[in-house]
């Protein structure tokens, strides 16, 4: 019996297999963040190649929170609901189901993007984009409760099978959560009660926008391996407190945030890459440049966390054993075995992959035919630092050649 290719369920959302291509920045969505033919390609491309279901990359609930990334998907107004609809609708004609995931980036992103000042828990700036937003007021959360409540009504409108709401990765809710970030004194910061309110008022404003059947699923961090960061035993309490607000289907659990490097994505340090496409680096005076160049990118790759296959696994078995919701783990998943046995042995329900699926789509179908037992990836990172300034894409060409069927980015964008 495969456990990896057994169905599972997500409330009502039956799966037909434990392999879910989760979220990242795609970069494919016009200038005003509508979805795009090639959005669709790209997903459609996931579902024809074994993906049960499809996690869109994060979608921007208000333009305050818009990333600088290559244009980003929004769904901040109604007029953007029917290019969401019609891209869902073709997605459910080929027999995929797809999640929208909905964001907001608070401090990791700059005002000349936003064109609206910055807003987080707390002024004080994000160690990789150096720009100190606005600590919020009340009214500014509750704006931000009602925005994610009106972005998950669009994605029920436009047919999406659920939403996620990002509060990992260093943006806007994962920021409330993290001590470092959030300094308040006020009912919104302190204790990690205080700190989880946000999360929670969203999760009951989704929950009763989006009617009381309709999947929720939340991205949390396990970890941050930063200082006053979230921790893994914080990130149990995390978890304890979305499941009591009765409004969440699943938790997927991810790592690290912008200014805590490679933690998120780990391997390979891209220097070239780096070098090439981030825009702080690019912006620094070039003295600064060139110190960075010689000093800064050898002791980063020798403090950033070792690559092992699945590095949240341990605190997603903790939190397995901990909530009834069903897990998914993200991170570093690359073998058919290891993703079986995670399963197998209760320590996670779903395992979600990014970064392999950008070179072979068809990974999951591989791996349930028998063509193939590990991802070609090798955890270069060169997609990650180029996602600044281009559409996703592999850019290493060697493994490209292996690939059985043409790599996503590889034709003309």
């Amino acid at each position: 019996m495969s456990f990896l290719f057994s169905s599972g369920r997500i409330g009502r959302l039956e799966l037909a297999s434990r392999m879910i291509r989760t979220a990242s920045h795609e970069g494919l969505a016009d200038e005003r963040g509508r979805p795009t033919e090639a959005q669709f390609q790209l997903y459609r491309r996931f579902v024809e190649g074994g993906s049960a279901l499809v996690i869109t990359g994060y979608a921007g609930i208000v333009q305050s929170g818009k990333s600088p990334l290559y244009r980003m998907t929004m769904i901040d107004s109604d007029d953007l609901t029917p290019a969401h609809a019609e891209m869902v609708s073709r997605i459910h004609e080929i027999g995929g189901k797809i999640v929208l995931q909905i964001a907001h980036c608070g401090r990791q992103t700059w005002s000349t993007e936003t064109r609206e000042p910055l807003e987080a828990p707390s002024a004080i700036a994000c160690g990789f984009y150096g720009e100190t937003p606005r600590a919020m007021s009340e009214a500014d959360i509750r704006e931000a409760v009602l925005s994610f409540a009106r972005a998950a009504g669009r994605a029920v409108r436009a047919g999406y099978d659920g939403v996620q709401i990002h509060a990992a990765h260093g943006y806007l809710l994962s920021s409330f959560l993290a001590r470092r970030s959030n300094r308040r004194t006020d009912a919104w910061g302190g204790s990690l009660e205080n700190r989880f309110r946000i999360v929670g008022e969203i999760l009951r404003a989704v929950r009763a926008t989006a009617g009381v059947d309709y999947p929720v699923l939340i991205k949390l961090n396990a970890e941050e391996r930063m200082r006053r960061g979230v921790t893994p035993e914080e990130c149990m309490r995390v978890a304890r407190m979305v499941e009591a607000t009765g409004c969440c289907d699943a938790i997927e659990l991810s790592c690290g945030t912008t200014e805590g490097g490679m933690v998120m994505a780990r391997g390979g340090l891209p220097a070239d890459a780096v070098f090439r496409y981030l825009r702080p680096y690019c912006h620094m005076p070039r003295l600064l440049r060139s110190a960075t160049r010689r000093f800064a990118v050898p002791i980063a790759r020798l403090v950033q966390p070792r690559f092992q296959e699945g590095y949240n696994l341990p605190t997603a078995a903790t939190v397995k054993q901990t909530v009834r919701l069903p897990v998914i783990t993200v991170g570093g998943m690359r073998t058919r075995s290891f993703m079986e046995a995670a399963i197998r042995e209760g320590k996670t329900d779903f395992c979600s992959m990014a970064r392999p699926l950008i070179l072979e789509p068809d990974l999951p179908n591989k791996f349930r035919e028998g063509r193939s037992q590990a991802a070609l990836c090798d955890n270069c990172n060169m997609c990650v630092a180029a996602s600044d300034t281009q559409s996703i894409r592999c850019h290493n060409a060697q493994l490209r050649e292996l690939a059985a069927i043409a790599p996503i980015g590889c034709e003309s964008s």
